[in-house]
């Protein structure tokens, strides 16, 4: 009855109460809008660094497997030699063997 007789309009409090619920809430989204902004910008950060780590991986394997084809040319080409000198120490060996039976 108090509030009747100073004219107070229920509806404007309405209102008002409204808009400082609706800018709350916005103010709500905004902020959560700015942490997701964020979060994204450190996931783009993180797959950056992952991709920068697999680049160094790949360039790592390449020049591996660069160096053991080398190594593995070098292994193959000293097997050739050491076959050829077996080869010849045999052939020696046999043409020593048969001088020394006659």
């Amino acid at each position: 009855m108090v509030l009747a007789r100073e004219d107070i309009d229920f509806e404007n409090l309405k209102r008002e109460a409204d808009v400082e619920m609706l800018v709350k809430n916005m103010v709500q989204a905004n902020n959560m809008i700015a942490h997701l902004k964020d979060e994204q910008f450190e996931m783009r950060d993180e797959l950056k660094r992952q991709e920068e780590t697999i680049s160094k991986l790949e360039d790592d394997a390449r020049k591996d497997k660069r160096w053991n084809m080398f190594w593995r040319n070098h292994l193959d080409d000293n097997i050739d030699k050491t076959q050829i000198v077996l080869a010849i120490v045999f052939s020696i060996n046999i043409i020593f063997a048969y001088l020394i039976s006659h």
